[in-house]
Formats: structure tokens, sequence, C-alpha cells
């Protein structure tokens, strides 16, 4: 039970950083940017 309490430990915390790390990076970016999708033409 500790094993997998302590894997539920790291594995929270490496998502916050993963999330933290992707939120920082896409900071500067233009919300078009990240998306998979090219903006409609005309824009």
């Amino acid at each position: 039970m500790k094993k997998f309490f302590l894997f539920a430990m790291f594995a929270a915390a490496t998502a916050a950083l993963v999330q933290f790390f992707k939120r920082r990076r896409g900071a500067g970016m233009d919300e078009n940017e990240w998306q998979e999708l090219p903006p409609p033409a005309g824009n």
C-alpha cells in the first residue's frame, strides 16, 4: 500500500510539472499556433 501511495504522489508531481512547463512554454504563443488546424482563410 505504501508503494502505491508513493507511486501516486510521484505521478501527480510529474503531471503537475508537465502542466507547468506546457503553460509556461505556451504563454508567448499565439493561440492559433499550437492548434493542429490552421486558422480559417480570410482572417
